[in-house]
This record gives C-alpha cells, structure tokens and sequence, in this order.
C-alpha cells in the first residue's frame, strides 16, 4: 500500500475515533463521556424526544407543564445560544481527563498515537514520529470543525 494511502486513511481513522470520544451521541459513548466530562452539553434527540413526550402527553394529563428530569439552558457553545443540560462527572475524574476528553486537539493527539503505533506493529510505518505528527495535524484538523 502506498505511504500517502496509508496517511488519509489513518487520518480519517483518526478523526472518526476523536469524533467518537468527544462529541458523537452514541448512548454508550454519551453516558460513559457524560460521567467523565461533565459540564453542559447540548441536549440530544432522545432528550427533546422525552421533553416534547412530557408536553404532550403528560401535560395535557395534568393540565400543567411537567418539568424534565434535568437542569436545562440556553448555553452558547461558540454557535449561539443552544439548549443545553448539566450533567455532573464522577468526583474521582481529574480535571485534566475531563478537558483531554471534551478538546478534539488533545484527545486526536492520543488516538492518533495509538492508531499510530498499532499500525506501525502490524504493517509497519516508515518514520513513524513523522507519520504521527502528520496525522495527529489533518485528524484534529477535521475533528475540530462545527461541521465535523
């Protein structure tokens, strides 16, 4: 396999991986990040699924507004105000796990390292150190972009 096909795709390994530890709602993912992270985070669509079931249904049994099982608000994440909900970390997470976690730049520099050095032990990498800083660079690049 050629040495630049090698690079893209050890990027886009890299992206998607940051992606998945820092900003994607897969519940799993989402629940474990949630106990290490903490802080406010923008509400997923189960969360508007149970707000909107909570207006609908169950107020109009009441007659009143139930209120949802999180504290919720408007929270400007660099995109303008965004509905947003607290969740609170475990106590014995350090505040440098929480911000490696929740940063695309240092949480790529990581996964890039490891994906680095996995592929470099099963089929071997030419200048490894130079390949990961190259890919540590493009991955956090993408993984850092709103649209990403």
């Amino acid at each position: 396999m050629p040495l630049w096909l090698l690079i893209i795709l050890l990027v886009l390994a890299v992206y998607r991986l940051t992606r998945l530890i820092v900003k994607d709602t897969f519940p799993p993912v989402l629940w474990l990040r949630d106990h290490l992270v903490g802080g406010w985070r923008p509400l997923t669509e189960a969360e508007w699924r149970i707000i909107r079931h909570r207006e609908s249904v169950v107020g109009k049994a009441l007659g009143a507004f139930s209120p949802v099982p999180f504290v919720m608000k408007d929270v400007d994440h660099g995109n303008g105000p965004v509905a947003s909900r607290w969740v609170d970390r475990w106590r014995w997470v350090p505040d440098w796990l929480a911000d490696l976690l929740s940063c695309p730049w240092c949480a790529s520099g990581w996964v890039s390292l490891v994906v680095v050095a996995v592929t470099c032990v099963v089929v071997g990498v030419p200048l490894p150190i130079l390949v990961w800083l190259a890919v540590w660079a493009a991955g956090s690049l993408i993984a850092a972009q709103r649209w990403a």
